[in-house]
């Protein structure tokens, strides 16, 4: 076997396991009080309109890749976002569950 298509096979088994590793969750599912390092974020287009959607490194034990859509009331743009994306290893901006109020999610970014 050749050193290029061990390459291409270990790429393509650490991009799986990446994948794989990534969980899809409600901000509402978040640890109250917990930070959530936010690596990348974008502006989506969904059901319900433009949604702002991001994606955490996780804390604690279990860590990880998660994604999730902010709150609707939420508006971030273009501009900021990619100048957020370009922003390297020196970004540094968590955002942090609060709970709920009544039926809305409270967050912040610290």
């Amino acid at each position: 076997m050749s050193s290029i298509y061990r390459e291409k096979m270990e790429a393509l088994k650490n991009s799986l396991t990446k994948q794989s590793n990534t969980r899809f969750m409600s901000v509402g599912d978040l640890s109250i009080g917990q930070l959530y390092r936010i690596i990348r974020m974008e502006n989506r287009e969904t059901q319900y309109g433009i949604t702002v959607h991001c994606v955490l490194e996780g804390a604690g034990d279990d860590g990880g890749i998660m994604e999730v859509y902010l709150p609707r009331s939420i508006k971030i743009k273009d501009e900021d976002i990619h100048q957020f994306n370009q922003g390297g290893d020196d970004k540094v901006l968590h955002l942090i569950f609060k709970g709920r109020r009544g039926r809305s999610f409270n967050i912040g970014f610290q």
